[in-house]
């Protein structure tokens, strides 16, 4: 296959592949330029975006929601006939409104910048008007992060992730490293900082937007605002958006708890320990990225043989992936972020922290292909309740540990949720879809692969790194046991083996 036949195809193999390459790089690209932003913005701007982005993430209640109704639509209808008319006039009416509320929340975000800067954050060196700036600077950049969102919803539905993954490599280069060089030639100001990232988001927003219109299907006529289309979607894009909130309030309620508890510079640590701990979610993008609408291509079919097939290859997968990235940040948090950041103040305020909010992470992870099957059935409902019940333990449980325990207690707060999450959903679930298949998403999907990550990684700890090594070795022997894990994990991956051996030949891997 050529590189133009690579780059227009929509095979499941191109696409994972794709979106492995594209979100490692954007990994990479965080884990090499966190600690750079550190350097010359200080834990307290780096706080500073911490801040702003559990504002962002509060205030983006139809992000996610409008986004996933996108994919879901175009994935749905795309293999339908006579739909070309109908995926582009759904694709023009969420559009409109996404800038509606993009628009809305940048000026609330406008409103509250000033009340933030002068009565939420504890600052140290940063004076109460540049942080008010930053927070202006970061509200503009709101307003063209949220569409961003919808375009690649959309993008991902036409199973176009190779378009996706390179716009977004592309331009989280231009991000990072043009900030670099704003750093080292021009000043290390952090509203210098803010304003090049408003000048990519601009630039990227629009570029996104182009190719989602290239690749939607031709239809006799232009697309318009259908409110038809609209109404039929108001239930699941209700659902969707009641399912973004609850979510969002779970997934920020510590940062938004600790921001205030914690003094700018804790919260600045802890806001670094989270993003560490989040890398492990790194590993789950690709696999939903692309799975989502193949598992919503079968639905639509009612090809309940292959759904099993894909769905359970899936699960495995991010158990593959995702468990032995999370084991090795928990046995080998503190060497990973000091070969990380070569900073022993950063690495004693942040590796415990890291890694327990990893573990909270990676249980979250196990459950997303399980969340993508309800909501590729538009059950959206379920999501919704548990999310309801979580929250109310959330806040309290959050609170007495960071009162007791300081930014650790955030993180276990978060750990012990998502723990619970892993042995309650799952059941109800599958009692509902893929009737009979929990058993095997508990021990074959899930606990069996990662028992032989665990393994490998266990013997490596207290066989291998019971001794001193140069940074070099050290970083060769933790990718060497990372490497190692992850094929004691597929070895113990039954329905993943298979599926690796089609995913090698030329054909498409279903």
């Amino acid at each position: 296959m050529n590189a133009k036949r690579i780059f227009q195809s929509t095979s499941l193999k191109v696409n994972i592949v794709s979106n492995f390459i594209g979100n490692g790089w954007l990994a990479l690209l965080s884990l090499l330029f966190i600690p750079i932003y550190l350097k010359y913005i200080g834990a307290e701007g780096y706080g500073l975006i911490g801040i702003f982005s559990t504002l962002q993430v509060i205030l983006s209640l139809l992000d996610s929601s409008l986004s996933t109704t996108l994919n879901k639509q175009i994935s749905t209808l795309i293999v339908l006939p006579n739909t070309e008319q109908r995926i582009r006039n759904i694709t023009k009416t969420l559009s409109n409104i996404y800038w509606v509320v993009a628009i809305v929340a940048g000026i609330i975000s406008l409103i509250l910048s000033p009340i933030l800067a002068k009565y939420w954050v504890q600052p140290k060196n940063l004076s109460v008007h540049t942080i008010t700036m930053a927070f202006i600077l970061l509200s503009l950049n709101l307003i063209f992060q949220f569409p961003l969102s919808l375009y690649s919803g959309g993008l991902l539905g036409l199973q176009r992730q190779m378009a996706l993954n390179l716009i977004r490599v592309i331009f989280a280069t231009l991000k990072c490293f043009g900030a670099l060089g704003i750093f080292i030639f021009f000043s290390n100001s952090v509203l210098v900082f803010f304003g090049w990232f408003l000048f990519i988001s601009i630039l990227q927003v629009f570029t996104q937007r182009f190719f989602l219109w290239y690749y939607l299907p031709k239809a006799p006529h232009k697309a318009i605002f259908d409110k038809q289309e609209l109404l039929a979607l108001k239930g699941f894009a209700l659902g969707m958006t009641a399912i973004s909130l609850t979510s969002i309030l779970l997934m920020q309620i510590d940062k938004i708890l600790l921001s205030k508890l914690l003094s700018l510079e804790q919260f600045g640590y802890y806001t670094i320990a989270c993003s560490l701990g989040a890398m492990v979610s790194q590993m789950l993008s690709p696999i939903t990225q692309s799975y989502f609408p193949k598992i919503s291509n079968l639905i639509s079919l009612n090809l309940q043989k292959d759904l099993k097939k894909v769905y359970h290859q899936a699960c495995q997968l991010k158990t593959v992936l995702v468990m032995p990235a999370m084991l090795m940040l928990v046995f080998f948090g503190k060497e990973l972020i000091f070969i990380w950041t070569k900073n022993e103040t950063t690495v004693d305020n942040t590796w415990l922290a890291s890694a327990i909010y990893a573990i909270g992470v990676g249980m979250n992870a196990l459950m997303h292909i399980p969340y993508l099957l309800t909501i590729a059935n538009g059950w959206t409902k379920f999501a919704f309740y548990q999310n309801i019940v979580f929250l109310i333990i959330m806040i309290p449980l959050t609170i007495f540990l960071t009162i007791k325990f300081g930014a650790v207690g955030g993180a276990l707060s978060w750990a012990i949720l998502n723990t619970s999450y892993f042995f309650i959903s799952p059941i109800l679930i599958h009692k509902k879809y893929l009737i009979g298949e929990a058993s095997t998403w508990y021990w074959k999907d899930n606990i069996l692969p990662t028992i032989g990550a665990a393994i490998v990684i266990t013997i490596a700890k207290f066989l291998i790194f019971n001794k001193t090594y140069s940074t070099l070795v050290e970083l060769m022997l933790l990718i060497i046991t990372g490497l190692i894990a992850i094929i004691a994990s597929t070895f113990l991956a039954n329905q993943l083996k298979k599926s690796l051996i089609l995913f090698l030949r030329p054909q498409k891997l279903i």
